[in-house]
């Protein structure tokens, strides 16, 4: 009998222990896994990560994401009154950081083509505490300090600046959508009263778009631009951006001169709105001797 008969199995036990032992030499040689790194490189990766955690958490509470401030605004105390000296404050440092803007030095330079003045700075204090943004909407926290303004000589185009605070909010740190439709109806208003020929107008048709919530105090520009003059009514556009070029919302208005204007004591309108009296070419003299001024 020969050895091949006697054991059968056993050449093709040796044969498969053969090929397991060849593949795993393969593997070992040629698809070794790769080593790990070095200590030094974890080391490294952890402490990068120890750091990011809290410099990223400490980056986010100074300056929040505009979504986190919406869904979770900053606790804000009541605004003080505008007599007391706190409220005196607030609004002084708010007029301080207003003076201080790169726009206004921009918009200083440019003389030749604007004046600068301040609307409703001089308005009748008798009439104050019925006005809605020259009275009830001023003060700390609210219309801080009057608006900025520089208009073109020949009343085409004005530039806003205007600070919006944080007692004018609808949802908590989020601008009032009817906050934002005030200013632009009285920033359109503006241009159109001053190209009518009384002075006086009433407001036919203001329609706002709001493109992003506007966050509560912060500076606001309010660009309005005169679109056409057409008898008795006026067309006037105008838009609302931050100070980064963002534009919050835009909207046009239309404007119209009662036909009963001529009834209507104007007196002082031009002077709220911050319009520049014209002095005289020549002063006449008068028989006491003295020379006749505007008063």
């Amino acid at each position: 009998m020969s050895f091949r008969t006697a054991f059968p199995g056993l050449r093709g036990a040796a044969h498969n222990a053969f090929r397991t032992a060849g593949s795993s030499r393969a593997y070992t040689g040629t698809n070794a896994p790769p080593s790990s790194p070095s200590a030094l490189r974890r080391w490294t990766v952890r402490f990068a990560i120890a750091l990011a955690i809290p410099g990223a958490y400490f980056a986010g509470a100074v300056f929040p994401p505009k979504v986190v401030l919406m869904l979770y605004p900053r606790y804000s105390p009541p605004a003080p009154e505008a007599s007391s000296k706190q409220g005196q404050d607030l609004m002084n440092a708010v007029e301080r950081e207003m003076q201080e803007l790169y726009h206004v030095a921009h918009l200083r330079s440019r003389g030749d083509e604007y004046y600068e003045t301040r609307p409703y700075q001089k308005f009748d204090p008798n009439k104050i505490h019925n006005s809605l943004t020259a009275g009830s909407l001023r003060g700390p926290g609210r219309l801080a300090v009057p608006p900025l303004l520089f208009a073109k000589k020949d009343e085409s185009e004005a530039i806003g600046i205007v600070h919006l605070g944080r007692a004018l909010c609808g949802h908590d740190g989020i601008i009032h959508g009817g906050l934002i439709s005030t200013v632009f109806d009285e920033a359109l208003a503006r241009i159109a009263l001053l190209n009518l020929t009384s002075g006086i107008g009433v407001t036919a048709n203001l329609n706002v778009n709001f493109r992003v919530p506007c966050m509560a105090d912060q500076f606001v520009i309010v660009r309005t631009k005169l679109e056409s003059v057409q008898g008795r009514k006026v067309k006037v556009s105008g838009t609302m951006e931050t100070l980064d070029g963002e534009v919050v919302a835009d909207a046009t208005g239309l404007f119209v001169e009662p036909k009963w204007a001529q009834f209507l004591q104007s007196s002082g309108v031009t002077e709220a709105l911050g319009r520049p009296i014209p002095a005289p070419k020549n002063t006449p003299a008068l028989f006491d001797g003295q020379t006749e001024r505007i008063v």
